[in-house]
């Protein structure tokens, strides 16, 4: 499931506010909150004026690649961790974060080699070891990727990603119960592990159990706006029984996104197949349709009523 939220410009308000008491106006100037994009180009600015105070430190170079990174400026990354290693290429760290952007890119070879690299500056680099593991699980190579994860947890047994990802690979490797004690493991050593909560929710939800609804509630704690968890926790209370209260989180999905046509759609399906309110299931397959007029399920069904 992909979200969407790129937008950078400035907006500033000033509020002239004015105080009498027996004396002269004084005006004061308010800022508006920044916004989140003012925010990001308030940090990209202040990176740049690092740069430019010290253009010979890969520190700052390497900042500003991992800021790109993190907000999918792929191409700006690589070419600010390529000065990166071009003023300092022995530390390990560059090149991990290295391979972060190209794997972001989908170029799975070279950030094989630039955490090969890492490895060979740093035999004890956690961060090279879990991604390397990540990338064994793309790749199904689950003994090389326990591997990986068993090293990591040599250096760090408190690292709670190696225990999520451990977890992936007994799940896909049909032990459930074993992948949920180690999704639950991560969550004992990072409470705020939002990826484990996630998953427990979903897999507890496939057994119709009660218990989906905790870790997904505990999911929202720590992201409240996550359209994921919403609609996986509407997606239990629709299998559940609990019509209302599924409508209920759809339609607030839809106060934020209109346009989530799944969510459209599954309000329909509950209308025509539950509650049997057929004129109203025609509605919401009909609003699925006009935002995706290829949505062969909604057509059908909405014939269907």
């Amino acid at each position: 499931m992909k979200f969407f939220n790129h937008s950078i410009f400035i907006i500033l308000l000033l509020v002239i506010t004015t105080v009498s008491c027996q004396q002269n106006k004084k005006e004061a100037e308010v800022k508006e909150p920044l916004s989140n994009a003012d925010v990001l180009l308030e940090k990209l600015n202040e990176l740049n004026k690092q740069i430019q105070t010290d253009s010979l430190n890969p520190d700052y170079y390497h900042e500003r690649a991992i800021f790109y990174y993190e907000n999918e400026e792929f191409n700006d990354a690589l070419k600010d961790i390529w000065i990166t290693l071009e003023i300092d290429s022995t530390y390990a760290e560059y090149f991990v974060t290295q391979a972060d952007i190209y794997l972001g890119m989908g170029k799975m070879q070279a950030c094989i080699e630039a955490l090969d690299k890492a490895l060979e500056l740093d035999s004890e680099n956690l961060r090279a070891y879990i991604k390397q593991a990540e990338i064994n699980i793309v790749f199904h190579n689950y003994k090389e990727a326990l591997d990986n994860i068993d090293h990591a947890l040599k250096i760090d047994e408190l690292e709670a990603k190696a225990y999520f990802l451990r977890g992936v690979i007994l799940l896909e490797n049909g032990d459930t119960v074993r992948g949920i004690r180690n999704f639950q493991k991560a969550i004992d050593v990072d409470q705020d592990y939002f990826d484990a909560h996630l998953q427990l929710g979903m897999l507890y939800a496939d057994k119709k159990n009660k218990l989906a609804v905790d870790y997904f509630n505990n999911a929202l704690n720590i992201e409240p706006k996550s359209r994921e968890v919403n609609y996986y926790l509407a997606m239990y209370y629709q299998e559940t029984g609990d019509y209302d209260m599924a409508i209920q989180i759809y339609s607030t999905i839809l106060n934020n996104e209109p346009d989530f046509y799944f969510a459209l759609y599954n309000i329909g399906y509950v209308n025509l197949v539950y509650l049997q309110e057929f004129d109203q299931a025609v509605e919401y397959f009909t609003q699925a349709i006009e935002i995706d007029p290829e949505y062969a399920d909604a057509y059908y069904n909405r014939g269907f009523a």
